[in-house]
């Protein structure tokens, strides 16, 4: 999901950063909530501060605008290894080959289970806003919270260009949980595709943020791509559209990072840049250094817990 910012693209100086994802995740700063501008924060639809504790990343791997010349070091001399980086489990996918998949319960990454709990409290009230909203599209007026999926995609490019990642985000007994289907090279596309589907083209409520214009649509182009039947017609609830309809009028824009700003009242502290995402998982490849690769996952699964808590914070329509 591409959601930039340009103080967010400058280099830092700063040491490369080889630490597991694990090991960044528990270093998630505790600090008051960003202050929104008077005329967002005091106007009618914009909740007040609650919910999640603000989560804020800090990155530190310089990044040149500029490709830098000379070799680039081989595999395996000494760069951070993705098991090592980013524990999962390697799986066969349905139709042969093998991806990663990485599970991440969505309380250990936020600290706390209250949009666990407020996810599922918002599904179960009958004055819940977005029902509305879906019953005016003929979709389920009262989804159960276990019939959604949170989707999220990264890719390598635009058009016919792979998709390396597919975060999912949905719920069990044990609350809200990220699966994260990773291609760790273009040949593990087809298994992490095939594998996703197979495990949940049964939910019902498929739910992203301008999915409908590409998230959904880059899915299936790509199945087809790869030869994976896709045969999964979810409803589909897009948050941009919702977004723009509560709050189009108050803030500065509707993506992504500016309603987890505004609207759940978290921010994110350098952030990799999305348009920076196809080059690192490129060089990923070539390399097999796992370095960048930590951020883009963790650049995804903030998306994933930033849909759960925009959908709890709608006001009526």
């Amino acid at each position: 999901m591409t959601d930039s910012d340009p103080q967010q693209e400058r280099p830092v100086d700063r040491p490369t950063d080889r630490r597991s994802l694990r090991a960044r995740l528990d270093e998630l700063l505790q600090r008051p909530p960003q202050p929104a501008p008077s005329s967002v924060a005091n106007a009618p639809g914009v909740p007040p501060v609650g919910g999640l504790a603000p989560v804020v990343f800090r990155r530190e791997l310089p990044r040149p605008r500029r490709p830098v010349p000379g070799p680039e070091p081989a595999a395996g001399s000494g760069g951070l290894r993705l098991e090592e980086a980013v524990p999962g489990e390697q799986f066969d996918g349905p139709q042969g080959g093998r991806a990663y998949l990485i599970r991440t319960s969505l309380a250990e990454l936020a600290g706390s289970d209250a949009l666990d709990q407020a996810f599922a409290r918002a599904l179960e009230q009958p004055d819940w806003p977005l029902r509305t909203w879906l019953v005016q599209r003929g979709l389920e007026p009262g989804p159960a919270p276990d019939t959604v999926v949170f989707l999220d995609l990264e890719t390598a490019g635009l058009g016919s260009a792979p998709l390396f990642l597919i975060g999912a985000l949905v719920w069990s007994v044990q609350g809200l949980h990220a699966e994260q289907y990773l291609a760790r090279d273009y040949a593990e596309e087809q298994a992490a595709i095939a594998r996703f589907l197979a495990d949940h083209r049964h939910r019902a409520l498929l739910v992203t943020f301008n999915g409908k214009s590409f998230d959904y649509p880059f899915l299936r182009a790509r199945a087809a791509a790869t030869g994976v039947a896709f045969g999964w017609h979810p409803g589909h609830l897009d948050l941009l559209h919702a977004s723009r309809r509560a709050w189009g009028r108050l803030l500065p824009d509707c993506r992504l990072q500016t309603l987890e700003r505004y609207v759940c009242r978290r921010a994110r502290s350098s952030d990799i840049g999305g348009e920076l995402i196809p080059a690192a998982y490129h060089a990923f490849v070539r390399t097999g250094d796992a370095t960048e690769m930590v951020e883009i996952i963790r650049h995804n699964l903030l998306d994933l817990a930033t849909l759960a808590e925009l959908m709890t914070r709608f006001p009526p329509f």
